[in-house]
């Protein structure tokens, strides 16, 4: 994804109405939901560059955009969403020890179980350490308090599994369990999901999952 595109996707959450908290977590405003609509203006380049939202169009839904973000999140990379690339970079090389793209990892498979609070706490660790960027969290943080209800809906889960994908660490002993004979419940999970992603289209052959090279 180019930062520039990235930049404008992020743009059109301000036009959701969103409350929220000193941790730059948020929830919808009342009588709202993934699927409402409201105006914005001024966007017909998103309408021409991205080729989802029609030309023209004059109202905005959350679903509209997580679907803007799923197309884009297959090529993009974790650098591209942080506040500043140059502090992120930083902090991989200090030898500071910290998971940085751990945390967003566990986010995403906390959102893919619907543990609601550990998904947040992840997020709000996601913001102030790693520095994810601001619209970005508050978009996945009212995605995340409306979970109990969108928990199956496959857009919000692609959204959650690319981030997986984009985010998975190098070593994920952690997740494996022999208590459960293999991945823990959560890892499992995530992997039914990448293989969703994976499935063939219109008769071709299925991707092997072990030829994926994860981040």
């Amino acid at each position: 994804m180019s930062f520039g595109v990235f930049k404008e996707i992020e743009r059109l959450v301000e036009y959701i109405p969103i409350e929220t908290d000193m941790d730059g977590i948020g929830k919808l405003s009342s009588d709202v939901d993934i699927d409402s609509h409201f105006y914005f203006e001024d966007l017909d380049r998103i309408d021409v560059r991205v080729g989802i939202l029609e030309i023209g169009k004059s109202t905005i839904s959350l679903r509209d955009i997580i679907k803007l973000l799923n197309k884009f999140l297959k090529d993009a990379k974790l650098e591209e969403f942080v506040e500043s690339p140059r502090k992120y970079e930083k902090l991989l090389t200090s030898g500071s020890g910290l998971p940085l793209k751990n945390l967003l990892f566990e986010f995403s498979l906390s959102a893919l179980a619907a543990d609601k609070l550990d998904a947040k706490i992840y997020l709000t660790h996601t913001y102030h350490i790693l520095g994810l960027r601001r619209n970005l969290v508050l978009l996945l943080s009212i995605i995340v308090d409306e979970i109990e209800n969108i928990k199956y809906d496959g857009d919000v889960r692609e959204l959650f599994t690319l981030l997986a994908l984009m985010s998975e660490p190098n070593n994920v002993d952690i997740h494996f369990s022999i208590d459960e004979n293999g991945f823990s419940k959560r890892y499992s999970e995530y992997l039914q999901e990448l293989q969703k992603l994976t499935l063939p289209n219109r008769g071709k052959d299925p991707v092997d999952l072990h030829s994926i090279k994860f981040h």
